[in-house]
Order: structure tokens, then sequence, then C-alpha cells
């Protein structure tokens, strides 16, 4: 019985957790909105536990910002941070590419194009999270197909500021900067079809750095949801009056 209410009370918190968090990535929750335990239980009529559960795995992915007795806010989305997870997922991705090719996988391929099309379609019809849903799964493929699924799933989990970012983009530029994704798509999977890893690499380089002019472009935008500053080191808080602690 016991065993049985404790997985009960995880799956209630898995379902807050996840709710929680792709509102946040979708931006349905803007970076710097102040949440409430009480809100958000009473919203999913469940005990203030789970929320609060729910709430510390946010924060250890960077999404939720927890000041104890005072108040949880959904995170500022943090350059540096963005920068990190970018490098994570430029270097795993890149790393699959040759595995990808050796699995000879072309029903792989084959859903590589469907997605293609759906992406397309979804950006004629302004659906921007399905958009980013099909361009995720287009690269998620690239991971399963070379058996690297706790790769994705690491990518997954802690990639929070810069699916932000992505959304961000997407919602503003629309049409003309979603066609040029699209098209990327296509020149990374002609690559793979070829079975050219240089090709496909370099066609990938140029896919993820877009990022690099969008992001401070978007700082301009939208100053209000980016952190200005970034704490130096763990010390760098103030814990009550007691003097900050810098190397």
């Amino acid at each position: 019985m016991a065993r049985q209410e404790k997985r009960s009370s995880r799956s209630v918190q898995d379902v807050v957790y996840s709710a929680l968090r792709t509102s946040i990535i979708n931006l349905n929750l803007a970076p710097g909105t102040v949440i409430s335990e009480t809100e958000v239980s009473l919203k999913f009529q469940v005990s203030r536990t789970p929320v609060r559960e729910a709430f510390i795995h946010l924060s250890k992915e960077g999404l939720v910002e927890v000041i104890p007795q005072k108040e949880t806010m959904v995170s500022l989305i943090d350059p540096a941070r963005v920068e990190q997870e970018f490098f994570l997922r430029e270097s795993l991705e890149t790393a699959v590419l040759e595995p990808f090719l050796r699995s000879n996988g072309s029903r792989h391929l084959a859903e590589m194009e469907v997605l293609i099309t759906l992406q397309a379609n979804a950006l004629e019809s302004k659906s921007h999270i399905d958009f980013i849903k099909f361009d995720d799964r287009f690269h998620e493929i690239l991971f399963e197909a070379s058996g690297q699924h706790l790769s994705w799933e690491v990518l997954a989990s802690m990639s929070g500021h810069y699916h932000r970012i992505r959304m961000l983009t997407i919602q503003i530029t629309g049409i003309a900067d979603g066609n040029g994704k699209v098209g990327e798509h296509r020149k990374i999977l002609a690559a793979l079809k070829k079975g050219d890893p240089e090709n496909a690499k370099r066609m990938l380089y140029l896919h993820l750095h877009n990022l690099d002019t969008e992001g401070k472009l978007l700082q301009e935008k939208f100053p209000g949801y980016f952190a200005l500053k970034t704490a130096q080191n763990q010390f760098d808080v103030d814990f009550g009056g007691f003097p900050l602690l810098r190397h």
C-alpha cells in the first residue's frame, strides 16, 4: 500500500512538473513570472507537496528560481547558460552523425523527410510550438538511430534556456527565419543520404550557429526576459547581510 501511494504521489508530481515545464519553455509562462505553490496546487487540484517537488526539479534545470519563504519565479533567460546548453548540444549532435550513417537506417531518413514537410506546414499555419516539436524530432532521430538515447535525454532535460531562445526567434521572425531552418534541414538530410559526414557536419554547424546573432537581437528586443548579470560563483548571493565571498 505504501509503495502504491508513493508511486501515485510521484505520478502527480510528474504531471505538475511536466505541465509547468512545457508552459515555461513554450513561453506561456514568461521569464520573470512569479508562480505560487498555492495557485498551482489549486489549478491542478493537488496538495502543495507535489508542487513544491516540481519546483525543486525545475530549479535544478535552471527554469525557476526558488526564494525560500518568499516566492518562486520563472527564471530569466541566462545568455551564459544558453552558451553552455548550446555547447552541449553541438558537441553531442556532431558526435552522433557518423554512428547515424553507420546505422544504415533508411526508415530514419524517410521519417526525417516527412518531418521537414510537417515543419513547413506548421510554419505556414503559424503553429510555432509544432514547428519546434518537429524540429526537435528531426534532431532526436540522429540520436535514436545511433543508440544514444541517454545523450538525447540529457539534451532535452538541460536545454530549457536554449529552447526559449528558439521559441522567441520563431515567434518574432516567423516565415522568413523558419523557411531558412527548413532549408537547412533539407541540406543536412541530403548530406546524410549521400553518406557524407563532413558535409553533414558543416551543414549542421551552420544550422545551429544561426542563434549566435539571433540571441543578441532578442536581448535588445526583450530586455526584460534576459538576465543582466550571472553570478560569478556559487557564493555570489546575499545571505541576509553577510558579506559576499568572491575570488
